[in-house]
């Protein structure tokens, strides 16, 4: 058995636990918080080889890959036989971010590649550990997702914000208001995803926080004529028109509030792009319904400034967190053994999800698109899911 692996003491599988638990840091806290009689424990350190691409001969090459076949005993394509499986439950617990996400990935793409049959018989299951603890007085709460933190959070609250918008026009909150504002903006979100890796973070969030999308601008020759008008006093930015090419604008921005001074260049391409008209939709739509950014955002005696859109829902979020604690795990490794045992392995207390696969063949075609070596696939994949996406940036 592999060295790493911090075993059980019970021989039944069916009683039998494996828990692969992403990063040394992580395997520390959920050896010393496990059962030690039912539940295992293997470590993975960083990401296995994606067996959609890679030679298998390669594959098996890889120390961590071989750890985890080591351990579940079954062997793998004509040696595989889940009769010798030394678990009936096997829980993937990585972190809950986009490189956990992705570590889960792989290791699911090598267990349906190579091991379907544990998948089929119920044997893969997905831990579900929290994102945050909230303490409300002698209240402690454990947080799972982002939607539920906000409940928490907001409560009854909703109806007490002060929001103004660029203008001076306020917005006032209801739930029906926030779930539909709320919606358009996981839309908004996906088509600047989208944009963002073809045209980079900055030059995105300049296009939310400037007047561009206000404005609805949708030529490179738009844009120019934008950019050498007088900008508005209430414009977060002071713009110069630096180049006008025939393939892209450079545009000289500064920001008013800290003098920060940067210098985007606006392919003319981007302003041509489904992804930049949906995007500039959305926006029309967030402008109709919460008004122009940025906005002001006050509760209480508490205000806090919003330059776009996604600004707003944080802020909205942010102003209620005065004076509740509120710890947020970036990792399994800032869990301590306690915390990690009751939140994501005690039977009595954890959230697991199994792992299923009711249609193999649509299933064998997903793996293939988003794990296989062809790229247009994929991208085009991402395209049509884009609003759809959840967005961690």
């Amino acid at each position: 058995l592999p060295g790493k692996l911090a075993d059980c003491s019970v021989r039944d599988p069916s009683l039998a636990e494996l828990f692969v638990v992403e990063g040394d840091s992580a395997g520390g806290s959920a050896k010393q918080g496990r059962d030690r009689s039912t539940q295992a424990v293997l470590p993975l350190r960083g990401k296995i080889l994606n067996v959609e691409k890679a030679r298998f001969d390669r594959v098996l090459q890889n120390l961590e890959v071989q750890a985890l076949i080591t351990a579940l005993g079954t062997g793998v394509r004509d040696e595989f036989d889940i009769g010798r499986a030394r678990y009936h439950k096997i829980v993937l617990m990585t972190d809950a971010d986009v490189d956990g996400a992705h570590i889960r990935t792989l290791i699911l793409t090598l267990l349906f590649r190579e091991m379907r049959e544990l998948i089929e018989a119920g044997y893969v299951y997905i831990a579900k550990p929290p994102l945050y603890k909230v303490n409300q007085g002698k209240q402690e709460t454990y947080i799972e997702k982002e939607s539920e933190l906000e409940a928490i959070l907001l409560g009854d609250k909703l109806e007490k914000f002060s929001i103004a918008d660029a203008d001076g026009r306020p917005f006032k909150l209801t739930e029906t208001r926030w779930q539909r504002y709320s919606r358009l903006l996981k839309q908004y979100e996906g088509w600047a995803s989208v944009l963002r890796a073809e045209h980079g973070n900055d030059t995105v969030t300049f296009l939310e926080e400037s007047q561009i999308l206000d404005e609805q601008v949708k030529t490179g020759d738009e844009l120019v004529a934008l950019i050498q008008r007088e900008d508005p006093e209430n414009e977060p930015y002071t713009t110069e028109l630096l180049s006008d090419g025939e393939g892209a604008v450079t545009v000289k921005a500064v920001e008013r509030h800290t003098n920060m001074a940067r210098t985007y260049l606006m392919r003319r391409s981007l302003f041509e792009s489904n992804e930049y008209r949906q995007l500039a939709r959305v926006h029309a739509d967030l402008v109709g319904l919460a008004g122009v950014p940025p906005f002001t955002v006050a509760l209480g005696d508490t205000q806090k400034p919003a330059l776009s859109f996604e600004d707003l829902r944080e802020r909205v979020v942010e102003v209620p967190a005065f004076g509740v604690n509120l710890q947020r795990f970036k990792g399994l490794g800032e869990m301590n053994p306690d915390q990690l045992r009751e939140t994501t392995m005690d039977p009595a207390s954890r959230t697991l999800q199994q792992v299923s696969v009711d249609d193999a063949a649509g299933a064998d075609r997903l793996f293939t698109m988003l794990m296989g070596d062809k790229v247009e696939p994929r991208r085009e994949f991402i395209e049509e899911n884009a609003r759809t996406a959840t967005v961690d940036v």
